[in-house]
């Protein structure tokens, strides 16, 4: 075979390499190329269930005790199809919260109403959209009434720091005043779920959630949520009794139901 026939070998055989390679990328090279808002898209628009209940257990350990406090929860209604968001939150355990309870209503556009039920008040305190109620902690727990009733995408910036994995690390930087200066999530791009959210304050980085999964009747449900503080106190929230797909109507979301 002459030199010129030798190239054109040598050139077909590297298109045919380059053309394999192409084929064989693995798609999250292709979803490397998403933007940060892309990303948190396909997070608010994972699949939901249209309303569920749920047991949640609650341990709070702070310098070396726990306390153990147990909920029933009831949540319908997804922001991102443009419906309000409702969360109610009846405590079962122990003696001194039982009873008390919490309702949340979240709007598409990122506005809130909340409630508070302390039957040793006997009164419904109406929680202000200020640091001074939204930053307070749950329950002495270390998440914050604003992180329990949850952000809405429009609230942030969001940028891509990082894509290794098949995980992204995107920076949310809030376009208002919401209690933290940015959050970090990092997103399993094969679920579209969170697996960690890094909560920034004044330069330092403030508390980690981590976020365990499984599959409930079809959806990728948090089964294990544990809050750590740079303090050194945390709070594990666990999910049991699933109810999904329930039919739940307004009567749920009430201050008459949240005081029964």
């Amino acid at each position: 075979m002459n030199s010129y026939g030798c190239l054109r070998k040598s050139l077909a055989t590297a298109m045919v390499a380059a053309t394999l390679a192409l084929l064989a990328a693995s798609p999250l090279q292709a979803q490397a190329a998403l933007s940060g808002q892309e990303v948190m898209d396909k997070v608010y628009n994972s699949p939901k269930p249209k309303g569920s209940v749920l047991t949640m257990a609650m341990v709070i350990t702070k310098n070396g005790k726990s306390l153990s406090r147990t909920l029933t929860t009831w949540t319908t209604g997804d922001v991102a199809k443009g419906e309000t968001e409702k969360t109610l939150m009846k405590f079962l355990s122990p003696a001194d919260v039982k009873g008390s309870g919490f309702l949340n209503l979240k709007k598409p556009d990122g506005a809130t109403e909340s409630l508070l039920w302390l039957p040793a008040l006997g009164k419904v305190r109406r929680l202000g959209s200020g640091a001074s109620d939204q930053d307070q902690a749950f329950f002495g727990s270390d998440f914050t009434n604003r992180d329990i009733n949850g952000f809405v995408r429009a609230d942030f910036a969001y940028a891509v720091d990082s894509f290794a994995g098949g995980i992204y690390a995107v920076t949310a930087t809030p376009k208002k005043a919401l209690g933290y200066e940015k959050l970090v999530y990092h997103v399993d791009s094969s679920t579209w779920k969170y697996a960690k959210i890094d909560y920034w304050r004044g330069g330092k980085l403030a508390k980690s959630q981590t976020v365990a999964y499984d599959k409930v009747q079809g959806y990728d449900m948090p089964t294990r949520i544990l809050m750590s503080s740079a303090s050194g106190s945390s709070t594990e929230l666990s999910f049991t009794g699933y109810k999904l797909d329930q039919e739940l109507g307004d009567q749920y979301f009430t201050e008459r139901f949240l005081k029964q």
